[in-house]
């Protein structure tokens, strides 16, 4: 990746498996990593409400300079996390490529394609331009997949230029 790109990955994780991915995407990327950290946990409640849950600082101000943002989360009650559902509230995705990446513990990837298509319009809506989404295979509910799955999932990613 080029000096003129700025690179940011922003996760959320629970269980391991998103801080594996996004560990392994940023040994490709070199860039900065923003780990979403709640002050209370978020639960599956907030998760199928889709509501949000107060986070440490002001995460979305870590993106201000950034021209690709990658959002890695799990899905949670075939939604977004409690804690990316507050980034996203509050972050400007205006002048971004955003990548969208989840996390779910089933193999048939099910209800993916609408988590993505809900991020996917927030991010819109915070005037962001979304570049790519990435459904992949984590861990059972509660565990952590074994690194080599998480890492070989992250390897296959064709990154932008």
């Amino acid at each position: 990746m080029g000096s003129e790109n700025q690179a940011v990955i922003v996760f959320f994780s629970k269980d391991g498996n998103t801080r594996s991915g996004a560990k392994r995407l940023n040994e490709r990327l070199g860039c900065k990593v923003i780990e979403l950290q709640e002050q209370q946990k978020g639960n599956f409640l907030q998760a199928l409400f889709k509501k949000g849950s107060k986070l440490h600082g002001n995460p979305w101000h870590e993106i201000t300079d950034a021209t690709d943002v990658y959002l890695m989360q799990p899905i949670w009650a075939s939604n977004a996390v409690p804690a990316m559902n507050t980034f996203l509230e509050h972050a400007d995705f205006s002048g971004k490529r955003v990548t969208i990446i989840t996390f779910q513990q089933f193999a048939d990837l099910r209800n993916s394609d609408k988590v993505h298509q809900d991020i996917a319009a927030a991010v819109k809506q915070r005037n962001g331009q979304v570049i790519g989404t990435h459904a992949f295979i984590g861990g059972k509910m509660g565990h952590c997949a074994a690194e080599k799955v998480i890492f070989d999932q992250i390897d296959a990613l064709v990154l932008p230029d």
